[in-house]
């Protein structure tokens, strides 16, 4: 983890975290956005480290105070991973890193009052106290409304990062309090390469499981699983193979569907990528996210109108939709089934 290159594939959030360290002028409160496996976490805690590394000790707190940089200071300011700071914020035992996280579906005003109290007293060792919020949009409207009384009187020596996936998640007047940086999502390329290097994944495999992940870190990881693959032609060998005639088939599939929500809506994605391939591989074959199904793409393909396809993606996200509001699994799964297989049947 060490040092901002360990920011993977997050070129501009690295150099400005960086630019903060270099100048001694960091915010009282940072917003990072962006999906969920895109570093943001990886980023705070990083950045922790680099505010109380060694290496960068100043000869005062950086916060909000600018100072001109030490001729003697490496260019990059990132932590050096390796004195007594950086290795206790590493195994997560610094005092004054304070991680927060949702209590269930929501981090709660009890949690935010908690640490209030906390920040009532001075930092224990830290030169900057690093409170780290994460998925900071399930704040309900009660710990919103605490912690943006923290936000307008911050304590000293004390930053505070927020985390979520969008600035619109959160109330206006917290967002607009904190210094936003914007995460992207992870390329494919890199995706793929750090599936290769962390689980030793065969690359055309990798290159698979990256198109799939959309971005994310975590899903990729997730989905590396050769059972994931298997799981995926058996729906698409499904999808393809029902006919409205075969009602009974039709239902059983829809139950194997609706068994778990989370299973659901998982393949729900696996046959949203399907379609898209479908729908690209006349124009641009080379950038299916399916490419070791190539052959079967290319039939379906020739056998597939625009529009069909059109009307299957919004099936599918009526479906999604359906399945967030806690709409019945099994009703839900047997109407998308029976549009989705309606064009498989002759004159469908």
């Amino acid at each position: 983890m060490p040092g901002f290159e360990s920011i993977t594939d997050q070129i501009r959030p690295a150099l400005i975290l960086n630019t903060f360290i270099g100048k001694g002028a960091i915010p009282h409160a940072l917003l990072f956005t962006g999906m969920e496996g895109v570093g943001k976490q990886a980023a705070a805690k990083a950045f922790a480290m680099a505010c109380n590394c060694l290496r960068n000790s100043p000869d005062e707190s950086p916060v909000n105070s600018k100072k001109p940089g030490s001729s003697g200071k490496p260019e990059n300011y990132g932590p050096c991973g390796v004195c007594g700071s950086c290795r206790k914020i590493l195994s997560n035992s610094h005092p004054d890193i304070i991680e927060i996280k949702p209590s269930g579906p929501f981090i709660r005003i009890s949690q935010i009052r908690d640490l209030c109290e906390l920040l009532a007293f001075k930092p224990y060792e830290a030169r900057i106290r690093t409170v780290i919020i994460s998925d900071a949009q399930t704040m309900n409207a009660a710990a919103g409304n605490a912690l943006l009384k923290l936000l307008e009187e911050p304590p000293e020596r004390t930053i505070l990062i927020l985390t979520a996936t969008e600035k619109s998640d959160l109330i206006p007047t917290i967002a607009s309090r904190c210094q936003h940086i914007r995460f992207n999502p992870v390329s494919r390329k890199r995706l793929a390469e750090m599936l290769v290097e962390s689980k030793g994944i065969e690359p055309a495999d990798a290159c698979i499981f990256a198109a799939m992940a959309n971005g994310s870190f975590n899903r990729a990881l997730a989905l590396s699983d050769k059972s994931r693959l298997k799981k995926r032609d058996w729906l698409v060998n499904k999808i393809e193979s029902l006919s409205l005639k075969e009602t009974g088939k039709c239902m059983a599939f829809a139950e194997r569907l609706s068994r778990e929500k989370e299973d659901f809506l998982e393949s729900l994605e696996t046959l949203k990528i399907w379609y898209r391939d479908i729908a690209i591989f006349k124009y641009c074959p080379e950038r299916i996210v399916y490419s070791d199904l190539s052959d079967k793409t290319k039939a379906a393909s020739a056998r597939r109108t625009e529009k069909d396809l059109l009307s299957k993606f919004n099936e599918i996200r009526i479906a999604r939709k359906n399945i967030l509001a806690n709409a019945n699994l099994r009703l839900t799964a047997e109407t998308l089934v029976l549009k989705l297989v309606q064009s498989n049947s002759p004159g469908g």
